[in-house]
């Protein structure tokens, strides 16, 4: 029976018996047919003849390389090395077309060496496990991490005794996980390793790395300073618990002043919302129900006016965002800033004064100053309840009748006389 070695979901390697290859066989028909002419029964004095024959073959090529004579073709060249190589029996099934690493099988000569190497009948525990060591190592060299990381797993699971082997393989399988940035699992293997090892300085100065790469501060510190015991002077650990130290007390002092903002935020939002409340103000929710004061309330739902809220200045003056509407034309004219002392005949008046061109929709130019009558909505009694332009916003706001509306005060503006008016206020009767 023939035995090969197979991958195992890149965990390592493991035995598998096979049925016999016809590698050795094929190689060895090849040369009797090409040496031979295919016949098998032959004479001592056939023998003999045929063995000068090629000595006397090997000395004329020897004296032709020698003597840079001889055929292109034999060389080993850059361009015909793996066809030659192909020819040994030991490296054919590497070379075959088509095949990729780890894919071709295994011919006798280099099962039969996995077999010694690898079988759990020819060798202890400490014996396969260095034989992985070796094979992860070797991984490793070529950046081969993840196979790297499954030879190493399977040095590990053989529970060998020597504890020197059983840290150093769990130090390396942690530095396979460092490079595919696996850094918790590093400090695992790392702690392991620790644990077997107390003095391993390397295996301590790797779980330092990784809480850098993780940016984990407390446990930064704790690993140099458990570096540190072994070794007091070492200034990278000494370094890396400077950096650790100034980065957590950045952290604490970013949340310490997180904390005072939204505290100073909590405050200002509850200030905000007692001088409404204190003013009678009514507001009025997104699904047009009146509801408890909140600061969901005050959340603007036109696009006009989102981004704005009402706030408090720094006499203790609410700030509105307010919106005046024109049904006549669909139109609408955003205020961002409507101090709640003012009249609203100054901001019409800057809207729509004499010395103000006409909006581009005012194509008659009859919306002026003097010819423009505001309401606002009775939503209670479905009317429009007319409001004197001298009067200040924030006795208007306090109108039983009136409702704030997704914290933005709306209200509808018409033109004395005008057919548009007439045709609105009939909605309403």
């Amino acid at each position: 029976m023939i035995y090969t070695r197979a991958t195992n979901n890149a965990e390592g390697y493991q035995i598998k018996r096979l049925g016999s290859t016809k590698m050795a066989d094929d190689w060895k028909e090849k040369i009797i047919q090409e040496k031979l002419g295919g016949k098998r029964d032959w004479t001592d004095e056939e023998r003999m003849e045929l063995c000068n024959k090629l000595d006397k073959e090997m000395e004329e090529r020897l004296e032709s390389m020698e003597k840079g004579t001889a055929n292109i073709k034999d060389r080993w060249t850059e361009d015909n090395w793996e066809e030659k190589m192909g020819e040994h029996p030991l490296f054919a099934p590497y070379l075959q077309k088509g095949k990729t690493d780890g894919e071709a099988p295994l011919n006798s000569l280099s099962e039969g060496l996995a077999q010694l190497k690898y079988a759990p009948d020819h060798n202890t525990p400490q014996e396969l496990a260095q034989n992985y060591k070796e094979e992860g190592i070797n991984h490793f060299k070529y950046k081969k991490y993840r196979l790297s990381i499954g030879s190493f797993t399977e040095a590990i699971k053989q529970k060998c005794e020597d504890v020197d082997l059983n840290a150093t393989l769990y130090n390396n399988r942690a530095a396979a996980h460092w490079h595919l940035g696996n850094y918790r699992s590093a400090i695992k293997d790392c702690e392991k390793a620790v644990e077997l090892k107390p003095d391993y300085s390397k295996a301590l100065m790797r779980a330092v790395q990784c809480t850098l790469k993780l940016k984990t501060w407390d446990e930064c510190i704790s690993w140099c300073d458990r570096g540190l015991k072994l070794n007091g002077t070492d200034q990278d650990l000494l370094n890396y618990r400077t950096t650790a130290v100034k980065e957590k007390k950045k952290i604490e002092r970013d949340i310490r002043k997180k904390q005072i903002e939204e505290k100073k935020k909590t405050k200002e939002e509850q200030t905000l919302l007692s001088a409404i409340e204190t003013r009678g103000t009514r507001l009025r929710n997104k699904n047009q129900t009146v509801s408890v004061l909140s600061l969901s309330d005050l959340e603007p739902c036109h696009p006009s006016a989102m981004g704005s809220k009402v706030h408090l200045n720094e006499e203790g003056q609410l700030i509105w965002p307010v919106l005046f509407l024109y049904p006549e034309y669909h139109e609408t004219d955003f205020i961002q800033e409507f101090n709640e002392t003012q009249c609203f005949e100054d901001h019409l008046s800057a809207m729509f004064g004499n010395h103000v061109p006409p909006p581009p929709w005012d194509t008659e130019e009859k919306y002026k100053v003097e010819n423009l009558l505001i309401y606002f909505e009775d939503y209670k009694a479905n009317k429009l309840i007319p409001i004197d332009p001298a009067e200040q916003l924030y006795k208007v706001l306090m109108d039983s009748r009136y409702q704030v509306v997704a914290g933005t005060p709306s209200f509808i503006v018409l033109v004395e006389g005008s057919e548009a008016k007439s045709e609105f206020l009939r909605r309403y009767e």
